[in-house]
């Protein structure tokens, strides 16, 4: 049974796109955005063009923008309801820092047990490990939720289950080559679709 949820944070809770595709134009100038997009295919910190003074300089003019998010209303009252019935857990390529700050800015701090960023590790694989280790949760009792191809090949490594979300980086197309277990197009399907998927492995 499916006790634990663990989310990437850009573009499934938030829709981060704009925002991360503009900065990176002053990054690399003359970049577009299926190239931008294509450094989700894998692990981002593996592309070579990220340097850490890249990131650095990213998650500098990432901040002050970020102070201006709001959630969406429908995705909060979601991630209550979830809050409910399962751990919740954050794994996201995006600083820890960042992330908690917008979290509490938007008053649901408090519904995530652990929120785990780039400062943990630069590898989703290592996030995992490191998250089932120290929250003493197994693969098969948790479930990913991400929008990115790279996200859900980190996650078959570990042989952890994957939704993936089309509404955000990547579109089905590419999604499917990942194999996640299901694919759903808005936020609100992924509760149903939890309970889904445990009303039919407690049928078994």
């Amino acid at each position: 049974m499916i006790k634990a949820i663990i989310f990437d944070f850009d573009g499934v809770i938030h829709d981060t796109l704009e925002l991360a595709f503009n900065i990176n134009k002053i990054i690399f100038p003359g970049i577009t955005l299926n190239e931008y997009k294509d450094f989700f295919n894998g692990n981002i910190y593996d592309r070579e063009k990220v340097t850490p003074e890249v990131s650095k300089k990213y998650f500098e003019m990432q901040e002050e923008e970020f102070k201006k998010l709001k959630i969406e209303n429908e995705i909060k009252s979601e991630l209550l309801k979830m809050q409910n019935k399962f751990e919740l857990f954050i794994i996201s390529s995006n600083m820890e820092m960042t992330l908690n700050n917008y979290f509490e800015n938007n008053n649901i701090l408090h519904i995530f047990k652990k929120v785990l960023g780039m400062e943990s590790h630069k590898s989703k694989i290592e996030k995992f490990k490191l998250l089932m280790d120290e929250s003493n949760i197994d693969k098969d009792n948790c479930i990913f939720v991400t929008d990115a191809l790279g996200d859900i090949l980190e996650a078959n490594k570990v042989n952890l289950n994957t939704i993936a979300v089309d509404y955000g980086f990547h579109e089905r197309e590419k999604l499917e080559q990942g194999k996640p277990i299901e694919i759903v197009s808005h936020f609100k399907e992924i509760l149903p679709m939890i309970n889904k998927i445990n009303d039919k492995r407690s049928n078994n």
